[in-house]
């Protein structure tokens, strides 16, 4: 289990120093009815594409074996300048939590 405390002394890229921030885990957003990805999947379960819709998970990937973590997306918000931004690497773990 990561667990990665809420508050901590980190380089903000807009006031260029280390400061204190605050750590927060973003999820993710519904995607909009009319992405491409979106339009794609539902022309595919409107025809009828095979068992597309509920299809067996443990086949998902081809050749290799499903990922038994998640890549955890973190933001940080600045408490100096107010500004939130989001690292390049993100933490990969089964179980994740931010302490208090």
């Amino acid at each position: 289990m990561v667990k990665v405390p809420k508050e901590q002394r980190r380089y903000c890229p807009n006031c260029d120093g280390h400061t204190d921030q605050s750590v927060k885990e973003v999820t993710n957003r519904a995607t909009g009815q009319m992405k491409k990805k979106h339009r794609k999947r539902q022309r595919k379960i409107d025809h009828g594409y095979g068992s597309f819709p509920f299809e067996d998970p443990s086949n998902r990937s081809r050749g290799g074996s499903n990922p038994t973590s998640s890549n955890k997306d973190l933001q940080f918000n600045c408490t100096e300048c107010g500004k939130s931004w989001k690292p390049n690497n993100s933490i990969r773990a089964a179980k994740f939590e931010i302490e208090r």
